[in-house]
C-alpha cells in the first residue's frame, strides 16, 4: 500500500510542478491566445508535462512511456477546453456588466463582471488532470513492478539502506511538497480567479487570474473595445432652446495584466498573508490542533474589521477568505490521510 501511495503522490507532484512551478507566464499567455501562438503554448506545456513524467517511463518502461504520452496529450486537450470555456464565460459576464452600465470596481472589491464560472472551470481543469492521472495509473501501472533496470539503479543508489524506511521518508517528502505547492501556488491562483475572474476589457481583451486573451463574441468574432458609460455632461445652446446632452467619455487607459487588482506593497502583503494563513491551517490539521484554525481566521478578520462596513468589500473579503481556508483544510485532510497510510 505504501508503494501505491508513493506512486500516486509522485503523479500528483509531477502534475503540480508542470502546472504551477515550471509553467512560465509566457506559456500561460500563449495558451490563452488564438491560432499558432496558442498551439505553440499548448505544445510547450505538453512537453513540460512529459519531462516531469520521464521517471515513470524509465521505471515502468513501455507502460510508463504510454502514461507519459497520455498525460501530455490530455493536458493539451483539457487546457485548451478550459481556455475556450473560460473565454466564453468572461465574454458573457462582460456583456452583462455592460448592459447594466457598470463601471470598473476598486481592486479590493469583486469585479464589475464577477462570475463564479472561471473558478469552477479552474477546479474542473485540475480535477480532470488528476482523473486522467488516476485512470492512467489504474490501467497501466496498478500491480506492475518497476523494470529490472530501474530496480537495479535504485538498489545501487540506496546501497544497504532499509527499503521500506526509504519509501516512507520519500513518500512523506513528496506528500508535504505537494501540500506546499497546492497552498502556495495553486491556491493563490484559484483565489485570485475566484474574486476577480474578469477584469475590465476596454481593449477587447479578457483578463482573468493575471492572464489575458483576445475576447471572442458568441458568434466567434472578436469583441471590440468596451465603451465606458457616459460620466460627463455639457450644456448645448441652440438658437431657440438649451439642451443638456451626455458627452462620451474617452476610454480609460487599460492596465497591463500584472497591474490589475491590488498592486505594489498591498498586493505582496495580502498574498503573503493568504499563504501564511493556509500553511498555518495545514500545520494545525496535520498535528490535530484543528481548533486553532479559528484563531488564524479571527486574527485576519480583526485587521480588516473597519473595512467590513463596506458591503462590497466584505463580500470580496469573505469570498476570498473562505476559498483560501477551504483549500487549506481540504488539502491538509488529504495529506493527513496519505501520511497515515505511509506511517501505518
Amino acid at each position: 500500500m505504501t508503494d501505491v501511495v508513493l506512486v500516486l503522490a509522485w503523479l500528483v507532484l509531477a502534475h503540480l510542478v508542470a502546472d504551477f512551478v515550471l509553467q512560465t507566464g509566457s506559456i500561460a499567455a500563449a495558451k490563452s491566445d488564438r491560432g499558432s501562438r496558442a498551439l505553440g503554448g499548448l505544445i510547450a506545456h505538453g512537453l513540460v508535462v512529459a519531462v516531469c513524467l520521464v521517471p515513470f517511463g524509465f521505471a515502468f518502461e513501455g507502460r510508463g512511456w504510454a502514461l507519459v504520452l497520455v498525460s501530455a496529450v490530455s493536458h493539451v486537450v483539457i487546457d485548451r477546453a478550459k481556455v475556450l470555456l473560460t473565454r466564453r464565460a468572461a465574454d458573457a459576464a462582460l456583456r452583462d456588466a455592460n448592459a447594466r452600465h457598470e463601471g470598473p470596481q476598486p481592486a479590493d472589491h469583486l469585479g464589475r463582471a464577477w462570475t463564479p464560472l472561471p473558478a469552477a472551470l479552474f477546479i474542473a481543469d485540475q480535477a480532470a488532470h488528476l482523473l486522467v492521472a488516476g485512470i492512467g495509473w489504474a490501467v497501466l501501472l496498478a500491480g506492475v513492478a518497476p523494470g529490472a533496470g530501474w530496480s537495479g539503479f535504485v538498489d545501487g543508489l540506496l546501497g544497504g539502506w532499509d527499503r521500506p524506511t526509504v519509501h516512507r521518508v520519500v513518500g512523506l517528502a513528496v506528500v508535504l511538497l505537494v501540500l506546499v505547492i497546492v497552498n502556495i501556488r495553486a491556491a493563490s491562483l484559484f483565489v485570485s480567479i475566484l474574486v476577480r475572474p474578469v477584469e475590465v476589457g476596454l481593449d477587447g481583451l479578457h483578463r482573468w487570474g493575471g492572464r489575458a486573451a483576445p475576447a471572442v463574441a458568441s458568434g466567434g468574432g472578436p469583441v471590440g473595445p468596451v465603451v465606458a458609460p457616459a460620466r460627463r455632461w455639457s450644456v448645448r445652446l441652440g438658437p431657440l432652446e438649451a439642451q443638456v446632452a451626455a458627452e462620451a467619455e474617452p476610454p480609460a487607459a487599460v492596465p497591463a495584466p500584472e497591474d490589475l487588482g491590488p498592486v505594489g506593497l498591498t498586493a505582496r502583503v495580502g498574498a503573503t498573508i493568504g499563504i501564511l494563513e493556509r500553511l498555518l491551517i495545514c500545520v494545525f490539521v496535520l498535528t490535530g490542533t484543528d481548533v486553532a484554525i479559528g484563531f488564524v481566521v479571527a486574527a485576519k478578520t480583526l485587521a480588516r474589521f473597519r473595512q467590513l462596513d463596506d458591503r462590497e468589500f466584505a463580500e470580496y473579503y469573505l469570498l476570498g477568505t473562505l476559498a483560501s481556508v477551504a483549500v487549506a483544510i481540504a488539502s491538509a485532510l488529504v495529506a493527513r490521510a496519505a501520511v497515515g497510510v505511509l506511517l501505518a
